[in-house]
């Protein structure tokens, strides 16, 4: 005959049996980006490095880092080309912009900078973020010489001083001889 309390255990450890196990989800990552010399790590670095390698598609992450050298990073007055998606549904409508960066703002996963173009006679600005899903791609056309300024809000003032750049004369010239030419 058994006890109650043998009764008791072995309905627990049927229970146990039938019930379905805990679904547990796998890390994306094995190891926390954690960097080796951090004795303790903050763990809002740690997503946060870990949001930038999953945003970090193309390896744009190795422009965006502040002390890399200035030949490997994007610097103001930088004359930089951004393809962007029109919508995250539609894969086919991408838009072109070119223009010199003016300003970068380096904040983790939401890095941004600012272009900053003349399009018929009308200054236009946009900022991008570095690492959104509708930003497909970014290139460095031609880096900025004789900038010596982080920011270069002056050149809202001073819109000749952008035309000096190379690159945007060139595009400025082919775009009036396209017109021309229609």
């Amino acid at each position: 005959m058994q006890t109650s309390c043998a009764r008791y255990q072995e309905q627990q450890h049927h229970q146990q049996q039938q019930q379905q196990p805990y679904i547990v989800p796998q890390p994306q990552f094995a190891q926390p980006l954690v960097k080796p010399e951090e004795k303790r790590p903050n763990v809002m670095k740690v997503i946060e490095r870990e949001a930038i390698a999953r945003a970090d598609i193309d390896g744009r992450s190795k422009m965006f880092v502040r002390r890399a050298a200035p030949r490997d990073r994007l610097c103001a007055g930088d004359v930089v080309l951004v393809e962007t998606q029109s919508s995250i549904s539609e894969s086919a409508g991408t838009t072109n912009f070119t223009g010199v960066c003016i300003a970068i703002y380096r904040r983790g996963i939401d890095t941004s900078f600012i272009l900053r173009n003349v399009v018929h006679k009308i200054g236009v600005e946009l900022r991008f973020m570095a690492y959104s899903p509708l930003v497909k791609r970014i290139e460095v056309v031609q880096k900025g010489e004789g900038f010596r300024r982080a920011k270069l809000f002056y050149l809202r003032e001073n819109p000749g001083k952008t035309f000096q750049l190379k690159a945007l004369r060139k595009m400025a010239q082919s775009a009036a001889s396209t017109k021309n030419v229609k």
